[in-house]
């Protein structure tokens, strides 16, 4: 079994977010939410993220997309490493950050700022799963995935993968088949796209959304 002290040495978690600006994050909730409430939404959730991954003892680095130069990240770099995401899509830059972690630890697990109910838990099993798996995947409910973890990471997994559709795990699951990579499955979870999500979370994990 792999202690804690273990996992914190051969681990990187990456945690991919947004630059908080009113008007650009969360868009889909503006309409019901207003650009103010729903960038708020957007910073309480990366927060989350962040503690939710610390707790796990592994190193943790912070993604950022398009720029770090904000007053919310300051004084983040206390506890967190923060990077610029590198690449002109989301595959791209998932790619790069994941193979940038691959350099220097056995194991990289990249999560997005935008699934709650990833918590520590979640993240330790994903962990432990890449001791006999090449590749981990938390699904969501919308078809795509809210974590994925490697050991040996390759592009070929995200060769032709429809992103923003509701094939994008089913696709990846076809390349993992395709190129006979072995992978692991935590169960499906949701994440937070529209108000009907937004509704759910209130319910469900209100210390997130209250006074919002």
């Amino acid at each position: 079994m792999t202690s804690d002290n273990d996992q914190a040495v051969d681990t990187i978690l990456q945690i991919f977010t947004r630059t908080p600006v009113e008007g650009e994050v969360k868009t889909r909730l503006i309409p019901n939410l207003g650009a103010l409430r729903s960038c708020e939404l957007h910073k309480r959730m990366t927060l989350h993220a962040m503690s939710e991954a610390k707790n796990t003892s592994s190193k943790v680095e912070i993604w950022v997309t398009p720029t770090v130069d904000h007053p919310f990240f300051i004084g983040l770099e206390r506890d967190f490493q923060l990077k610029i995401q590198v690449g002109k899509t989301l595959a791209e830059r998932m790619a790069h950050s994941l193979e940038q972690g691959l350099k220097r630890y056995k194991k990289v697990i990249l999560i997005g700022s935008d699934c709650p109910s990833i918590d520590r838990e979640l993240l330790i099993r994903a962990v432990s799963l890449l001791d006999n798996h090449q590749y981990v995947f938390i699904p969501v409910e919308d078809g795509g995935f809210s974590l994925i973890g490697s050991v040996l990471f390759s592009q070929k997994i995200f060769h032709e993968v429809p992103w923003g559709s509701n094939l994008v795990m089913t696709r990846v699951r076809n390349n993992l088949k395709k190129y006979h990579y072995s992978w692991a499955e935590l169960p499906t979870i949701w994440d937070i796209d529209d108000f009907t999500d937004y509704e759910r979370l209130s319910l469900r994990m209100p210390h997130i959304t209250t006074d919002l």
